[in-house]
């Protein structure tokens, strides 16, 4: 028995001791916007770039632990930011943003993880396009998917020449890095809080390592299944744009069917493309770019699911079918920063969660049906290095780990019926559908913080229903007091 005691003693030290070189930590203090001063530590751990690979590069993850200001705080909560490829460290630093955290420090500790690949280690998958861009690459699908395979042949020599293992960069060494924190941190368990792909991150996280999960909260929920989207549920998004369009008396005087004018406005531009001028977000120079119809699929495939853009939609097709192409030059600049660069952490984890043969060929089926055909999935890349994680990977989970869902109605990235495929398998789960709500409103509702708060006490939160009002339409021409998107400048 002794010398079991010595063995484990000896074990358990040469354990804090690999964790002690492997974590960093230097202690800080960031102030909310409230005035409120928050104790942290900034910290780093190293882990294998590919842990299948004994000889892996060691990379950093970079975390921000915001110290809880309970005494008796229990279990932590770790953030999972969606993308791939977003970070949230930053959080920490930004006034605002730090103050929505400091009711869950009174629960506990809150820790901010940048996944691998993003925050300060995007430079070492990200890759910038210098040479010049394809004239017709808003006009055709086709330019547009060359221009990107010749933009990934390029970053794989430049990856090579860095020393990056893509193989390392799927959502189960995501997963893997999450569980090293933890421990290195001397948490038993966790409590996670996830956003869009932070959802489909914290499910396999909840696959792999259920004995370290508390609760999880899930925002905007991406199934194992859901990371290639069906076709036509931006079809249906449309049409359900369309009916609070058709049925707004400031818009259907004009424009009595919006899908009938979205048709309308496709057909003339991809017969006569515009030319726009721009700001070139790579040199700052101007930039005249030519758009056509494959142009304003990207821009609605962006912005369909964002209530904050849904409302200006409108008069962005009635804009365009009278010549006026100034919103869409707004657009345009706003989203065309994309094609200059690939993210490889961004392409090969998406590429890695794959899809199922059967949902494969209905994306397939449904492309023949849809509006929006060209621009709902990632390219494909040629050659690129996929470490698709298979079929066992895609297997919905069973669990009774406590879960929050939350959905939007308006969210086509991850509607709420992915939740409820989702929520069969959890046997101890809520599921609340916040009305209006796009991608990016859900967790803004007023009543969020309170309810996730409640969740992550231990109560039951099946007495909340969440609503936003109904979608306001900027109008067609013209201004208006109360009504203002930034893409009408100063009007």
């Amino acid at each position: 028995m002794k010398s079991q005691l010595i063995f484990l003693l000896c074990f358990s030290i040469a354990i804090q001791h690999l964790f002690a070189q492997k974590l960093e930590i230097t202690p800080t203090t960031f102030t909310s916007k409230s005035g409120k001063e928050v104790t942290a530590e900034v910290g780093t751990i190293a882990v294998p770039e590919n842990r299948k690979n004994p000889n892996a590069a060691m990379i950093p993850i970079h975390f921000i632990k915001l110290k809880s200001t309970n005494p008796n705080g229990k279990t932590p909560t770790f953030y999972l930011e969606g993308g791939p490829g977003s970070s949230c460290t930053w959080q920490a630093s930004n006034p605002a943003y730090l103050e929505n955290w400091l009711p869950y420090l009174e629960l506990g500790d809150v820790v901010l993880v940048d996944q691998r690949g993003t925050g300060a280690e995007t430079e070492r998958t990200l890759f910038i396009w210098q040479k010049e861009l394809p004239k017709n690459l808003f006009v055709h699908a086709e330019d547009a998917q060359k221009h990107f395979n010749n933009m990934s042949q390029e970053a794989l020599k430049v990856y090579k020449d860095r020393g990056v293992d893509l193989q390392g960069y799927t959502t189960i060494e995501n997963a893997n890095d999450l569980d090293a924190l933890r421990q290195a941190l001397g948490y038993t368990k966790i409590s996670l809080f996830g956003f869009s792909y932070g959802t489909h991150l914290g499910q396999t996280y909840m696959k792999y390592y259920p004995d370290s999960v508390e609760n999880a909260v899930l925002i905007g929920v991406e199934g194992f299944n859901d990371t290639f989207k069906l076709p036509l549920a931006m079809d249906m998004q449309l049409h359900k744009i369309a009916l609070l369009s058709n049925n707004d008396p400031t818009i259907n005087k004009q424009v009595p069917d919006l899908v009938a004018l979205y048709e309308k406005v496709i057909r003339k531009i991809k017969e006569k493309p515009v030319e726009l001028e721009i700001t070139s977000a790579l040199t700052g120079a101007p930039l005249k770019v030519r758009v056509g119809s494959y142009g304003l699929n990207v821009i609605l495939r962006i912005d369909i699911g964002d209530a904050s853009d849904i409302p200006v939609l409108p008069r962005l097709l009635y804009s365009i079918d009278q010549g006026d192409y100034s919103l869409l030059q707004w657009f345009v600049q706003k989203r065309h920063q994309r094609v200059y660069g690939i993210h490889g952490m961004a392409i090969t984890m998406d590429a890695a969660s794959g899809a199922s043969p059967s949902r494969l060929a209905r994306i397939e089926a449904e492309n023949k049906k849809s509006l929006f055909k060209n621009v709902i999935n990632p390219s494909n890349v040629k050659n690129w290095p996929i470490p698709d994680l298979g079929e066992d990977f895609r297997t919905p989970l069973a669990t009774d780990i406590r879960t929050l869902f939350l959905s939007g109605t308006l969210d086509f990235n991850t509607p709420p019926y992915q939740a409820e495929q989702v929520r069969w398998g959890y046997s101890n789960s809520q599921h609340i559908i916040v009305q209006n709500a796009g991608h990016e409103q859900i967790v803004y509702h007023p009543e969020a913080q309170e309810t996730i708060l409640r969740f992550l006490k231990g109560e039951t939160v099946n007495d909340v229903t969440m609503s936003y009002p109904p979608i306001q339409f900027i109008p067609l021409t013209g201004t208006s007091e109360d009504l203002w998107h930034p893409s009408l400048g100063d009007e």
